[in-house]
């Protein structure tokens, strides 16, 4: 791409993403928003709307002075949909996402993964999901949520305890040719906090934590790694962070002694058991939340959400994070830390990775619609 088509499509994305944060702007609110020329603004709506990303609303008010009413714009949410994949050991949940965020369609089934039927499994789901709710051509890109060491830049699973996969899994040279669209891979607790970031239009929501705690009781999940499963999506600076490699959000407990697989100081067997003793239960949420807490005081989050179905166990998490919380803070002026659960239940996993999509084609500026052909450029800019 030349420097002009890159800066023509750099401009179009600021654009299409102030108006999807500002629903019901007019061009002239956009232009002083992003500091541009009116004229650029008029020839980069116009290319917008011609492709169908974005449409004009209902007329405004005008201002005292009189002149002509400002036309108001927004997405247009029926412009494309994005699949959204949670794939676990046993299962895996799908959603629809329109463009403007809101989940159009939602499937749940039984599955059984394989290092080698993994990318076969997505490609079926998929299939399941285009045919009974998305044309190919309304298709813009599949996200894809699962437990264990994810490298999203390569599209790659290293390693999974859950899954039991053991050696490299490349998901993007395996899927390729299965999918007419773009598709990403993410680590399941990083797709929960795109979910609360992509999807957002609170441009203030900057550095937060989202913890996924999950108890899966089916024999496999219990004898391989008691049960309960724990990682963390972080956001520093309105970004997901990743780490040096890919890797940040991995959580095993500071109690624990030595190495191994399991993610608390308790044994394999207590951990089976959380769910019929609340003694054992308390323990181990406990335990989260000293470890919680420290990471949460020493990277000063604003927000803390909390997703999977810990929810379904008799235990308030919060409320038991906030009395760590406070333990841990040595000063005497409280920490305003917003803790709450993620409103998407059982969902979050699965939207986060759409949200992963939307905003990987918005980063890469390859969502369709946004480039402008180099053969129309000079027409478009008006050299």
């Amino acid at each position: 791409m030349s420097s002009r088509s890159d800066q023509w499509t750099r401009t179009a994305t600021r654009i299409f993403r102030t108006i999807w944060r500002n629903p019901n702007i007019s061009r002239v609110d956009l232009a002083k928003k992003l500091g541009l020329d009116k004229s650029t603004v008029t020839k980069q709506v116009a290319d917008l709307l011609e492709n169908g990303l974005i449409e004009e609303k209902e007329e405004g008010e005008a201002s005292a002075r009189g002149g002509r009413k400002p036309i108001y714009l927004a997405v247009n949410k029926e412009y494309g949909r994005f699949i959204g994949i949670e794939l676990q050991l046993g299962f895996f949940e799908a959603v629809v996402v329109d463009l403007a965020g809101d989940i159009l369609e939602t499937a749940r089934g039984e599955v059984r993964i394989t290092q080698e039927n993994f990318a076969a499994t997505v490609a079926d789901i998929v299939d399941i999901m285009q045919k009974r709710y998305c044309s190919d051509s309304l298709l813009l890109g599949v996200g894809v949520g699962t437990a264990g060491l994810v490298d999203s830049k390569k599209g790659r699973i290293k390693y999974s305890v859950p899954l039991g996969i053991q050696k490299t899994l490349d998901f993007a040279k395996a899927i390729a040719g299965k999918l007419k669209v773009p598709a990403f891979i993410e680590n399941d607790a990083n797709c929960c906090a795109w979910g609360e970031l992509a999807f957002n239009r609170d441009e203030e929501l900057k550095d937060f934590l989202f913890a996924l705690v999950e108890y899966r009781q089916d024999e496999t999940s219990l004898i391989r790694y008691g049960g309960i499963g724990v990682g963390f999506g972080v956001v520093l600076g309105g970004r997901v962070h990743t780490g040096a490699h890919g890797y940040s959000g991995e959580f095993r407990s500071a109690f624990c002694d030595g190495p191994g697989e399991l993610q608390f100081s308790l044994s394999r067997e207590e951990l089976m058991c959380l769910r019929g003793d609340k003694n054992l239960l308390h323990r181990t949420v406990d335990e989260l939340a000293r470890n919680m807490a420290m990471l949460i005081n020493t990277m000063d989050f604003q927000h803390v959400y909390i997703g999977g179905d810990i929810e379904a166990l008799d235990i308030d998490l919060p409320a038991i994070l906030r009395h760590r919380l406070e333990e841990n803070w040595m000063y005497p002026s409280p920490k305003d830390v917003e803790i709450r659960y993620s409103s998407l239940g059982d969902k979050a996993v699965a939207f986060g990775a759409a949200g992963m999509v939307f905003e990987r084609l918005m980063a890469e500026r390859s969502m369709p619609g946004l480039a402008v052909e180099l053969k129309n450029l000079d027409q478009q800019i008006g050299a």
